[in-house]
């Protein structure tokens, strides 16, 4: 399945930068991939490493041999094995430190049962936008998460 986050809508007609769906992959798989190289990708092809799943070890190899092979034929590059980033990293019941103080500057602060409603992806999205250099990104990422968990309760 492919998560799509609303504040990131406008790319994915022509999927011009890496979702961060499939940037969770490229970190539970330990691959580096530059944005030159995602580019160089046609457009279905990117739509596949949007879709194909990540879920078991045979699925993993899968999603690691096609992205050797597309980053080859298309890009002329390898790819570049990195260690595996644990989803811990970005916390299950509890919301990671670069989290919670990004979001302590807005009106309704993250909560740590905020942050167990969230699903995986989502809470993906946060952490890495919390780590961003582009503030605005938290912002929307948060806007959206926040009106999820009002949404559901």
């Amino acid at each position: 399945m492919f998560h799509r986050f609303e504040f990131e809508s406008e790319f994915y007609s022509n999927l011009e930068r890496i979702p961060f769906h499939v940037r969770m992959k490229l970190d539970l798989t330990g691959v580096k991939l530059s944005l030159n190289t995602w580019r160089a990708f046609r457009l279905e092809e990117r739509q596949v490493l949007c879709h194909l799943p990540i879920g078991m070890d045979e699925e993993r190899n899968v999603f690691i041999s096609y992205l050797t092979w597309l980053s080859s034929a298309r890009a002329s590059v390898a790819i570049e094995q990195v260690p595996v980033v644990e989803p811990s990293t970005w916390g299950n019941t509890k919301v990671p430190e670069t989290v919670r103080s990004r979001s302590d500057d807005h009106a309704r602060p993250i909560t740590d049962n905020d942050w167990r409603r969230w699903a995986e992806h989502e809470r993906y999205a946060l952490y890495k936008t919390a780590a961003s250099k582009d503030p605005s990104l938290f912002d929307e990422a948060l806007g959206e998460m926040l009106r999820r968990v009002r949404g559901k309760g």
